[in-house]
C-alpha cells in the first residue's frame, strides 16, 4: 500500500473506490459502508436491461444524486463519473493488485454469477456469451488494465495537491486496508 498524499486529517466521510474488474472495489465498498455512509454501486446506475449503458446524461445526473450526502463509499471506475466527481471524496482508494490475483477472482465471480444465475443490474444475468464472447467482462479487463492504470495514475496527480487523502492498494486483500481508511 502506498499514500500518495497523507493528509492525516479529519476522517473520510465519502471514499471513491477505483480499480479494474476483478480488484476488489465491491468487496471493499461493502466492508467501509455503514448505514450513515451508504454504497453507491456505479455499476448499478450505469446499466439497464441487456448490458445497455443509460444515457450519459442520466448516469451522471443519477450519480449526483447518490453524492448529495454527507458520507457515501462509491466503488467505480467510469471515466465520465470519475472526472465529474471524484475530486468531491475526501479519500480515493485505488485497488491494483497483480493481474495474477485479480483475472483468477474475476473468473470466479463471472463462473458463479453464471452458474447461479445471479440477477445483476438492470435484471441483466450473465450468459455463456457473456461469460466467454467478445462482450465478456474478462477479455474486457484483460484489454482495459493498462488503460485504466493509466487513467488513476492521471487522477492521482490530478488529486494530489487538492487535500483529497490519496491510498494505492497493490497486493494482497482488500480486507488488510479497511483499518487503514479512516472514517
Amino acid at each position: 500500500m502506498s499514500e500518495e498524499n497523507p493528509s492525516g486529517g479529519p476522517p473520510a466521510g465519502k471514499v471513491w473506490i477505483v480499480g479494474g474488474p476483478g480488484c476488489g472495489k465491491s468487496t471493499l465498498a461493502g466492508l467501509l459502508t455503514r448505514s450513515e455512509a451508504p454504497p453507491v454501486c456505479l455499476d448499478a446506475l450505469f446499466w439497464g436491461p441487456g448490458w445497455t449503458p443509460v444515457p450519459e446524461e442520466e448516469f451522471l445526473a443519477e450519480v449526483g444524486k447518490a453524492l448529495e450526502g454527507e458520507r457515501w463509499v462509491v466503488d467505480g471506475q467510469f471515466p465520465a463519473a470519475v472526472a465529474a466527481y471524484a475530486h468531491t471524496a475526501d479519500c480515493v482508494v485505488w485497488v491494483d493488485p497483480p493481474l495474477r490475483l485479480a483475472w483468477p477472482r474475476l473468473l470466479r465471480r463471472t463462473l458463479r454469477r453464471w452458474i447461479r444465475r445471479e440477477k445483476l443490474w438492470g435484471g441483466t444475468r450473465e450468459t455463456l456469451w457473456t461469460v466467454v464472447g467478445p462482450r465478456s467482462i474478462l477479455w474486457y479487463a484483460l484489454k482495459v488494465r493498462a488503460e485504466q492504470q493509466r487513467a488513476n495514475q492521471e487522477l492521482f496527480a490530478r488529486l494530489s495537491k487538492s487535500g483529497v487523502r490519496l491510498i494505492r492498494f497493490r497486493d494482497g486483500d482488500v480486507r488488510d486496508l479497511v483499518g487503514r481508511i479512516p472514517r
